[in-house]
């Protein structure tokens, strides 16, 4: 466990970015920046598009520092992660007001790529921790943990700050930029107590005992060789089926809390017509997912993922006709009575969104297991990357479609009210968008069959194949469950001649 914890702080900073990007950047940036709605959703757009751009660079590289003496003296993980804790420093700069339009972009790009350098390398970790199914949940369960305390105190702390000292600039400079240091000393934290796997146990054996760079990043042709391999090697992650569905899933659901989060001040403020204080307390809420986290875990292993995905999106569907109920009853139900169904209806949501963030990186670890019997290779950071990369991608488009959106609306954050159609554009993207995500998750994940059963038989006869098994000895059960989570014949995995 104490493991565990050390690895977990790393998402103190991973979550807690994301909750202070996703709910009060564009709320600062348009309300003491002098920036619109379209213009705040364009630079987060656009810097997803970057931070997509930069996931497959650091997906690549992460994987291939071996070929590095740095990476084979401190480590391809944690020589990234160690590089993020100063510039994570730079994120401080995104909350001074009065900046041209230009300089926001490029703050706010290099923070987001920062986060990115330090997501290749952190999520990378569980797999090569551990090969345990249940190590790997104690670490995917400590990381949602901790992930949501962040995401908790962070608008716990926030609307207690701004409901002490009011809404003035300076008030999100105080919970914001405290939490930018308390990110760097977490990821310091992290670098300290986790570990990785040596390069002859990640499939790099052939690299250990050399000194300087390997011969193959030093040849200008060898260099374009090794960029035509890298698209090779991203393209071929997707031809792994537990990947496509799993990827389908989280990118989906990422865009899903995307839009929310971008929205949820919002419409508290303008739809329900209560202050950013009260949406700040309602995102509090999410506190009830740290007890409910063991549960998960519990029901990770003894489920699997495709009943509690289940379980999980239809818990979500009636979160989402409950907050349409709390906005539909907002001036009609006596003012107590309503703040406690609205209390309660953010409770419930915000447990079943919680588990929503914890299913996929339960999920995640399993992934590299299917790909080694096909490619012999440990390439979670490969993997990470183009997950990453279609994430921000997909990230970037729903970002700026909701800020043309609530643009063409009406929307304008600097007025104390909104006309009806921006408050139906609001409920519309924040609702709609994520009810319509959990129903096609709900249909892609029917078909998911990676679990503790299946993820144990496939590294069981990847062990058998790498102590010199013949693959004419599998058994059907085995041949089965290889195809059907590689979406491969049989015949095509573990192949001959590869250097490990």
């Amino acid at each position: 466990m104490k493991d565990a914890i050390g690895f977990g702080m790393g998402d103190f900073y991973g979550s807690g970015m994301m909750t202070l990007n996703g709910t009060y950047v564009a709320l600062f940036w348009t309300r003491f920046c002098g920036l619109s709605i379209q213009s705040a959703q364009s630079i987060l757009g656009t810097a997803a598009f970057i931070s997509a751009a930069s996931a497959l660079f650091f997906g690549s590289f992460g994987d291939a520092l071996f070929h590095f003496s740095a990476g084979r003296r401190f480590g391809r993980r944690h020589l990234m992660m160690l590089a993020t804790c100063p510039l994570i420093l730079t994120g401080i700069l995104i909350w001074i007001p009065g900046l041209p339009h230009w300089a926001y972009m490029v703050e706010f790009a290099l923070w987001i790529v920062t986060g990115q350098i330090f997501q290749t390398a952190y999520n990378a970790l569980p797999t090569e921790m551990t090969d345990d199914y249940r190590g790997r949940t104690k670490l995917s369960t400590t990381r949602t943990f901790i992930a949501t305390l962040s995401g908790t105190a962070l608008p716990l702390l926030g609307g207690a700050v701004l409901a002490a000292r009011g809404e003035k600039a300076s008030s999100y400079q105080i919970f914001a930029i405290g939490f930018t240091l308390a990110f760097a000393l977490a990821v310091f934290y992290a670098w300290r107590h986790t570990w990785e796997m040596s390069p002859r146990q990640a499939g790099y054996g052939y690299l250990e005992g050399q000194s300087g760079h390997h011969a193959f990043w030093q040849h200008p042709g060898l260099v374009l060789a090794r960029l035509a391999q890298v698209c090779r090697a991203y393209a071929s992650t997707l031809r792994i089926s537990a990947f496509r569905k799993h990827l389908a899933i989280y990118i989906l659901v990422q865009t899903a809390m995307d839009v929310f989060g971008g929205t949820f001040v919002f419409f508290v403020i303008y739809n329900l017509g209560q202050s950013s204080a009260f949406a700040s307390m309602l995102l509090s809420c999410t506190i009830v997912s740290l007890p409910l986290t063991p549960v998960f875990a519990w029901g990770l292993n003894t489920l699997g993922p495709r009943k509690l995905y289940a379980i999980d999106f239809a818990g979500c569907l009636v979160g989402c006709a409950w907050l349409c109920a709390i906005w539909l009853t907002a001036g009609h139900l006596p003012g107590p009575v309503w703040t406690v169904f609205t209390v309660c209806g953010a409770i419930f949501f915000f447990a079943c969104k919680s588990l929503c963030g914890f299913m996929p990186w339960g999920v995640f670890p399993l992934i590299p297991d299917v790909d080694q019997i096909v490619t012999r290779k440990r390439r979670s950071a490969t993997f990470g990357g183009i997950q990453a990369c279609l994430r921000q991608c997909a990230s970037g488009l729903i970002t700026i479609t909701v800020g043309l959106i609530l643009g063409w609306s009406g929307f304008d954050a600097t007025r104390s009210s909104a006309p009806r159609s921006a408050q139906l554009a609001l409920a519309g993207m924040m609702l709609g968008w994520f009810a319509l995500t959990m129903l096609v998750c709900w249909w892609i994940s029917s078909s998911f069959h990676l679990d503790s059963r299946t993820d144990g038989i496939i590294t069981r006869e990847t062990a058998r194949l790498a102590a010199g098994g013949s693959k004419a000895d599998v058994t059907p059960e085995t041949k089965a469950v290889v195809e059907d989570l590689t979406g491969l014949p049989y015949s095509q995995v573990w192949p001959e001649n590869v250097r490990i």
